[in-house]
């Protein structure tokens, strides 16, 4: 029996790599993963707006993301905008990109040479600034495009009536990112991007919302995160010899055994083959030329 005060735990010596301790199976983060989203957004619009609106020093900045439920999402956005909705395959919202429509107007006003001053209540597009709004909305597309990795999103309703884009079958909670399109001498243009969150954990993750999830390390390449320096022993199997065991027990000094070298070669981390590659030289060294990767950008 030991008297006196309990024994503690020594505390952890080891400074383990922060993004190791950071990896671990955790409910996804709709909230911080949206807005990391919105960041990729605004900075895959920058140069498709900037081309399109012929603007050279033209910026995009997210100005903030905010969360409503489906049903409120119509008062949060406000009246008299125009609203492009961009569909995945199943259910859910997609994204939806708006804006005022007297601020399209006034882009269209613009580039025909006037001041940009767009009707403050109009509510609905006319059919020359309409015409103009779809290309404005091709490039969001294209933009959401990048940021979400999902070359299926594809066009569907648009207008200025949400409850005729909006889904029926919508009903998780909504997120919005705000994002704003800065010029020199010229007003900012305000667009929103809105998705429900049954469309936005497509974007991140096969997990639903709310269940656990293998979070990503990092918004970085491995080629530049801390985890690039870890070193993994790795085996190149040349032979795989096949010895009856009469004689294996016959071995001595001075036994010559043929050794046949493995046309193709595997280059494995704990069993696991990594790669296949062909025996060679370099440098009067043995070397292993790789030939083909389990990774899945080189399939």
């Amino acid at each position: 029996m030991i008297e006196g005060a309990t024994p503690t735990g020594a505390t952890r010596a080891a400074q383990h790599c922060e993004e190791l301790l950071s990896n671990s199976l955790e409910t996804l983060d709709v909230a911080g993963d949206f807005t990391r989203f919105g960041t990729r957004l605004a900075r895959a619009l920058r140069p498709r707006l900037a081309e399109l609106l012929d603007v050279r020093k033209l910026e995009t900045e997210l100005v903030g993301c905010e969360a409503c439920d489906i049903d409120a999402l119509a008062d949060t956005l406000g009246a008299n905008m125009h609203h492009a909705r961009f569909a995945l395959p199943g259910k859910g919202l997609g994204i939806l990109a708006s804006a005022r429509v007297s601020a399209m107007i006034g882009e269209f006003d613009r580039m025909l040479g006037g001041d940009g001053e767009g009707a403050p209540d109009a509510a609905v597009l006319p059919a020359s600034a309409n015409r103009f709004a779809r290309q404005i909305e091709a490039e969001l597309l294209a933009a959401c495009v990048e940021a979400t990795g999902r070359g299926d999103l594809a066009a569907a309703e648009r207008g200025s009536n949400l409850n005729e884009i909006a889904p029926a079958g919508a009903r998780a909670r909504a997120h919005m990112a705000t994002i704003a399109v800065i010029r020199p001498d010229l007003p900012k243009l305000t667009l929103t991007f809105t998705t429900c969150e049954t469309s936005f954990v497509q974007f991140v993750t096969d997990t639903p919302a709310g269940q656990p999830a293998r979070r990503c390390i990092g918004d970085e390449s491995i080629l530049v995160s801390a985890l690039g320096h870890v070193e993994f022993a790795t085996t190149a199997t040349l032979v795989d010899m096949a010895i009856p065991l009469s004689r294996i027990v016959a071995l001595q000094v001075g036994t010559v055994l043929p050794v046949p070298i493995h046309r193709t070669v595997p280059l494995s981390i704990a069993d696991i083959a990594i790669a296949h590659g062909a025996v060679g030289a370099l440098d009067d060294r043995v070397a292993l030329e790789i030939h083909h990767t389990a990774f899945a950008k080189d399939k």
